[in-house]
């Protein structure tokens, strides 16, 4: 699960999570974020905002931590630069209903149409908003962690809400094995922060191996578990 070997590469034992998630957290390396308006660092953990609700302020950090280049709330380049970001505006129009979804008012069916309507070509992004709303239930999704599902799984990395679901229980299943949870949260946890926290060092250590196996193996492994 760990191992530097083409045969291993694809090993997905549980008995070994936390040396995965020690191995591939070291390397793991994250070029922090600045506010569009402050120039502060953006941290995610506090943005994140558990026990209260979303601000603007929250939300329009934390679309920018996750993608600076396409999730400011200004267009950075082009004809349009400077301009007010047409999808940032409709993550905003919606936080009533992120805020509702946070604290259990809504359903995730209805909560998935928000989703597809504020991005409809953008299912990473989708996944996004889930996130933040429940960051305790639904990890951070993109390529990277997608490719190290689709190896140890041996399947197509996920590109709908089943193969979505399937990768969460995937990360569940190493973030309990390698001891960082006991059981999955259910968002009234007195130290939700902090168990918040150490799922990130899940996402960290997945990142990595994924961005690993795309750098040095490519699509020829990737092709492997399609």
């Amino acid at each position: 699960m760990f191992v530097l070997n083409t045969k291993q590469l694809g090993e997905f034992d549980l008995t070994k999570a936390k040396q995965f998630v020690d191995y591939w957290g070291k390397p793991y390396s994250y070029a922090s974020v600045k506010d569009f308006n402050t120039n502060e660092d953006i941290d995610y953990i506090e943005e994140l905002n558990l026990r209260d609700r979303l601000s603007k302020q929250n939300i329009k950090r934390l679309l920018r931590w996750k993608d600076p280049r396409m999730l400011t709330e200004k267009i950075l380049s082009g004809p349009n630069k400077g301009k007010d970001n047409v999808r940032v505006l409709k993550v905003l129009e919606k936080r009533k209903a992120i805020n509702r979804f946070r604290e259990d008012n809504i359903g995730v069916e209805e909560f998935k149409i928000t989703t597809e309507k504020i991005f409809p070509n953008g299912f990473v992004w989708q996944i996004f908003l889930f996130h933040i709303a429940r960051p305790f239930e639904f990890p951070i999704a993109d390529r990277n962690v997608f490719h190290a599902f689709s190896i140890h799984k041996n399947t197509i990395k996920p590109n709908d809400w089943d193969g979505y679901n399937r990768y969460t229980d995937y990360f569940f299943q190493i973030a309990i094995s390698a001891g960082i949870i006991t059981q999955r949260p259910k968002g009234n946890e007195p130290d939700l922060k902090e168990i918040v926290k150490r799922l990130k060092n899940v996402d960290n250590s997945l990142v990595a191996f994924g961005q690993f196996i795309h750098s040095y193996w490519g699509k020829e492994v990737l092709l492997c578990s399609t």
